[in-house]
This record gives C-alpha cells, structure tokens and sequence, in this order.
C-alpha cells in the first residue's frame, strides 16, 4: 500500500459515491439501511431541538429504544 504522506491529489483517485454508502459498499439491503440512518438522525434532531433525553421520549411516549 502506498503511503499518502506528502502525496499530491494527482496521485489520488477520486470516485463519486451513489450518495448511499452500503450501495457502494454493496451491504444487503442498502435502502432500507439508508431510509434506518435518515429516520434514526431525523429522530435525534427532533430530540435536541426539544431538549429530550431518550429516557425523556421514551417515557413521553411508551416505545422504548432498542
């Protein structure tokens, strides 16, 4: 393996992702592992903008954390 210290980008290769990693990790099911991270980030933001623990939300609305 070549070492990147001191190399230029010239010597990188650079390849465009599809946008969803386990695709181009080819994982099994990488849809349904990408809309889990969305809705996983959507949940955690709605948390913190309420100022909610996941105790606090678990208790608010009965469905524990896995």
């Amino acid at each position: 393996m070549k070492s990147m210290i001191g190399s230029s980008d010239a010597d990188c290769e650079f390849v465009h992702g599809s946008g969803n990693v386990d695709r181009d990790l080819k994982r099994p099911h990488p849809d349904l592992e990408q809309a889990r991270a969305l809705l996983a980030a959507r949940i955690v933001r709605t948390l913190d903008a309420q100022g909610l623990t996941t105790r606090d939300a678990e208790a608010a609305t009965g469905a524990g954390a896995a």
